[in-house]
């Protein structure tokens, strides 16, 4: 089995931190994922509206300072409970910014896109609340990673997955739709060509290779392969094309698979080799298998382009990972303790407290 370097790490299990990094430790092991970025998530929509996690943004720092000199970690920016204030918001979206970048972070990662944040905030990615954010991301070069939009079946009920309905992850047209969410993405490029953009799972765009390539065409553009459930097996019913974008970018394409640390109960080996078996079974091999709901055919890229993905690409957009500032850590985690009315977010502030 390659090794591989991971993009796109979540820690958001109801698991206390310390249980966290034994079970990462193990997953990392057992799939050869030497490198790793974890990525906040404040923010998360539900079925009840946007909850928050004030803990994310510590942890992420924590777990890259444990597992460093390997590990990367962005930040998720935390948003108001309302926006009504738009001048004052996009100051507090600079700050945090120049704050979380300043502090050992490599990166932001933004779930701003997702349908059910952009209804409850009624805020698009393209919102010029986000402006002075984009533009210093862009001057200094620092890379975000955005989810944006859903696969395209979701909007489509009779169509969706049995997943996707159970999780409320379908969408009626008090939604914004999903052409919105794309065109929001090049709008922020029409504004900021230079960004350092990143598309979690390949930006939903694997029935439309033609606007993959078209948000290839900025200077500094990526997809992460992180499995959004549908897009490989899409493309392998389209290889030829997607074979050629592939090819022409092979320096824009990042390996990622929503890598989760999972309860270690029965199923934990079974969920967390999931999507990491997904995407190599197709990168690496040309056998027939399942996933989910459906069926691929594994396309086995030549070891050149393999490396490409797999390492290469990883290492050009982060580069070494930014010092960690334990000041930072120790008074942010001191800050929250204050604040925190949560056992389990007290136990887990504790336990970064006691090992800085």
């Amino acid at each position: 089995m390659e090794k591989v370097y991971d993009v796109h790490v979540h820690y958001t299990f109801d698991i206390p931190l310390k249980e966290k990094i034994e079970i990462f430790k193990d997953e990392f092991s057992q799939t050869k994922t030497e490198k790793f970025c974890f990525l906040s998530l404040p923010h998360h929509a539900s079925k009840g509206g946007v909850l928050f996690d004030c803990c994310q943004n510590v942890s992420g720092l924590f777990l890259k300072k444990t597992f460093s000199p390997n590990a990367y970690a962005f930040a998720g920016l935390e948003h108001p409970e309302n926006h009504l204030d738009s001048e004052k918001v996009a100051r507090d979206f600079l700050t945090q910014a120049k704050t979380y970048l300043s502090v050992g972070f490599d990166g932001i990662k933004m779930l701003e896109g997702y349908p059910s944040l952009v209804k409850n905030w009624n805020l698009g990615v393209d919102d010029k609340v986000y402006d002075e954010f984009y533009s210093f991301m862009e001057k200094n070069g620092y890379p975000v990673l955005m989810h944006v939009a859903n696969p395209t079946q979701n909007w489509d009920l009779k169509n969706a997955s049995a997943q996707a309905i159970k999780d409320g992850r379908v969408y009626d047209s008090s939604y914004p739709t999903k052409s919105s969410l794309i065109n929001q993405v090049f709008n922020v490029l029409k504004k900021f060509p230079n960004l350092k953009l990143t598309l979690a799972h390949f930006g939903f765009l694997s029935d439309d290779v033609e606007k993959a390539e078209s948000f290839l065409s900025y200077p500094n553009t990526t997809f992460d392969l992180t499995p959004g459930g549908e897009q490989l097996i899409n493309m392998g019913k389209n290889w030829e094309s997607w074979l050629k974008l592939w090819q022409k970018y092979s320096d824009r394409i990042l390996y990622g698979t929503d890598f989760y640390a999972f309860p270690k109960d029965e199923k934990w080996q079974e969920n967390f080799l999931r999507r990491p078996n997904f995407v190599r079974q197709f990168i690496e091999t040309n056998g027939e298998f399942d996933y989910v709901d459906g069926r691929f055919r594994g396309v086995f890229l030549d070891a050149n382009l393999r490396e490409k993905i797999y390492r290469e690409n990883f290492v050009k957009l982060l580069d070494k990972p930014k010092e960690i500032s334990t000041d930072y850590l120790k008074k942010t985690a001191e800050e929250l303790l204050t604040r925190s009315n949560k056992e389990k977010e007290k136990d887990d502030l504790n336990y970064v407290l006691n090992n800085l």
